[in-house]
């Protein structure tokens, strides 16, 4: 396996996810309080070759307990919408409107579960804990799956103490499943795009963006079945993630953008990146986890 910064130079195939409805809502909350902080014109290239014309948004990853928002590091969360022309960057959201059952909720649950079983040892297994109304996170109207991983890298974060990667600002796109696989959305580009406004140091996605060069892309294996004399570390490639954190640690107020598959390989990622005790104990946990079938 080998470890190379690529340049994109060929259309890049997204697929199935969702984005935003075209108005966000405010709902519960004042309108001055969802008005974005960073608004500009979105490049017109997402309108040309058969591609509807879309916007970016990142907000920051904010729960209806507001208490708690300050011991967070700055997580942010990417969605398009269709039909847009901005790029906007939001600090605060509206507390969610969608129903129980929606992806969005459905994907707050699998987050929770993964960010328990990252804090646990193996014979503990799957929490099985419910999500606690104070873990939900303000969503407003947003639809679909693709925020999964950036939840759980939030919720790991509000299950420890301290600020979990210190004063790194991450934003990521992808949904999760609930044996870790980072699954593909749409709209990566002005995801990317829209993230880049948020001054990030790393941006997570599950494809690589075509209009940003160079990006970190590792060679691990894409099925979820592991042959025999593998680890799940080998399989994921994780040596050569939290390698190239450390080489990204040596390299400041330069942006990462990191293609993933599973949610073990932001962990080494972030491990290499913070050597953060928290991070690297919840990476070494999740490598001797099942990796599943999905």
């Amino acid at each position: 396996m080998t470890s190379a910064l690529v340049s994109i130079a060929s259309l890049v195939t997204l697929f199935a996810g969702h984005g935003l409805p075209a108005t966000p809502s405010t709902a519960d909350l004042p309108r001055s309080r969802v008005t974005a902080t960073i608004d500009v014109p979105a490049p017109e290239l997402w309108a040309s070759d058969g591609v509807a014309r879309r916007g970016g948004q990142a907000a920051r990853i904010e729960f209806d307990d507001t208490r708690i928002d300050s011991g967070t590091a700055a997580w942010y969360r990417l969605a398009y919408v269709d039909g847009g022309s901005r790029l906007q960057v939001f600090e605060h959201s509206a507390r969610t409107t969608t129903g129980p059952h929606s992806d969005a909720m459905e994907s707050e649950a699998t987050a929770w579960d993964l960010a328990n079983e990252a804090l646990r040892s193996r014979s503990a297994g799957r929490s099985g804990a419910p999500l606690p109304p104070s873990a939900r996170i303000r969503t407003g109207n947003q639809t679909g799956f693709s925020a999964g991983l950036i939840f759980t890298l939030a919720y790991i974060d509000l299950l420890t103490a301290g600020a979990l990667v210190g004063n790194l600002r991450v934003s990521a796109t992808g949904g999760v499943t609930a044996d870790g696989v980072v699954t593909p959305v749409l709209g990566v580009d002005v995801k990317v795009a829209a993230a880049l406004l948020t001054r990030p140091d790393v941006i997570f996605a599950p494809s690589s963006p075509q209009s940003i060069s160079p990006v970190t892309f590792i060679e691990s294996h894409h099925t979820r079945l592991i042959d025999s004399g593998y680890t799940i570390s080998d399989w994921l490639a994780l040596d050569q993630f939290r390698q190239a954190g450390e080489t990204a640690a040596r390299h400041h107020g330069t942006v990462a953008v990191v293609v993933v598959h599973d949610v073990r390989q932001v962990l080494a990622w972030l491990c290499g990146r913070t050597h953060d005790t928290t991070v690297c104990t919840a990476s070494a946990t999740m490598a001797t986890v099942p990796i599943g079938t999905a």
